[in-house]
């Protein structure tokens, strides 16, 4: 079918709202509903086709909007006639624990990656699954393109036409990574339940990577990184003959050129407290010492600015590594 049609299978506040939204933009839209029953709730424009799951399912793009515990039953079964569509994910399995929303999928998997096991021939993308229902439509028809709709995907070809679809409904597409690093869009994700200006919903996804672009100290490529004004605050640092700031991207690399070549290692780096400037990064550090190497934990207060990390100040035992 052509690129400006879509199915949606689901016809739950999410479904029927982005069904608008592509309508409004000219998209041939079908909604997908689970029964007659399920038809007669529906409050779409009149142009939108009201079906069944297997019309929605005939569209070369195709959204799961469905509830969790009746999706899985649904996508094999429509398995068959997926492959080869972009299916755009916006369901969400939550749960709580301790009074705390998080995602119910096992194993630290995320529902991307959940999808993508049982439509392994489909392009899977998560997308819309961060922004509450009652705010999808209001907020992408006052003020289009001054919201961000987070997205992952791992097929990275696919990224235009992604963004494309994405910015019909109103929203700028914020790409998040590939389906395994969207944890960020899950509940329990720092995006999750909320909405974000594109520079805000940029910025918390650039934090969310921190880890992995601090440790890329471990390969003395932690420049790629840095801000060209960054500054390293070491506050313990003087207890170890160490200056206790370094300022500027020369100034910082050069130190820790040196101290990545002593051989001190980081690992079991994870971030928390998540906001679009900046987090805490938690992580085991690896120091030679005269009578062999110790391991100490290393809290470091990060913040980014253009995407880039600008500021860190890090904190470890100084007792434990002398």
């Amino acid at each position: 079918m052509a690129e400006h049609s879509l199915g949606i299978i689901g016809s739950g506040p999410i479904g029927q709202g982005l069904a608008t939204l592509w309508s409004r933009a000219g998209y041939k839209v079908t909604l997908g509903v689970r029964s007659a029953d399920s038809a007669m709730r529906v409050h779409v424009p009149t142009d939108i086709e009201v079906g069944t799951f297997e019309d929605a399912a005939r569209h070369d793009v195709v959204v799961l909007s469905l509830r969790h515990d009746g999706a899985e039953a649904v996508a094999t079964r429509l398995a068959p006639q997926l492959e080869g569509a972009l299916v755009l994910d916006t369901m969400n399995a939550v749960t709580l624990r301790h009074g705390t929303v998080v995602s119910g999928l096992p194993n630290g998997l995320t529902e991307g990656e959940w999808l993508a096991r049982i439509l392994p021939h489909s392009v899977v993308v998560r997308a819309f699954s961060h922004i509450q229902d009652e705010l999808l439509t209001s907020r992408a028809q006052r003020y289009p393109g001054m919201w961000a709709v987070g997205y992952a995907s791992n097929d990275a070809a696919s990224q235009p036409r992604i963004e494309k679809i994405i910015a019909d409904t109103g929203y700028v597409p914020i790409f998040a990574g590939t389906l395994r690093d969207s944890a960020i869009l899950d509940p329990g994700g720092a995006a999750f339940p909320h909405m974000f200006t594109a520079a805000d919903l940029r910025g918390l996804v650039t934090v969310h990577h921190l880890p992995a672009m601090l440790n890329s100290f471990n390969t003395a490529t932690l420049g790629d990184h840095l801000h060209a004004d960054v500054t390293w605050h070491f506050p313990y640092g003087p207890t170890l003959g160490i200056r206790e700031t370094f300022s500027g991207k020369r100034d910082v690399l050069e130190h820790l050129e040196r101290v990545q070549a002593s051989g001190v290692r980081i690992s079991d780096l994870h971030t928390t407290n998540e906001t679009s400037m900046g987090a805490v990064v938690l992580a085991t550090g690896t120091f030679p010492t005269p009578r062999g190497p110790v391991t100490s934990p290393i809290v470091s207060l990060v913040s980014i600015r253009d995407g880039l990390i600008n500021k860190v100040t890090e904190y470890w035992d100084t007792a434990a590594i002398r």
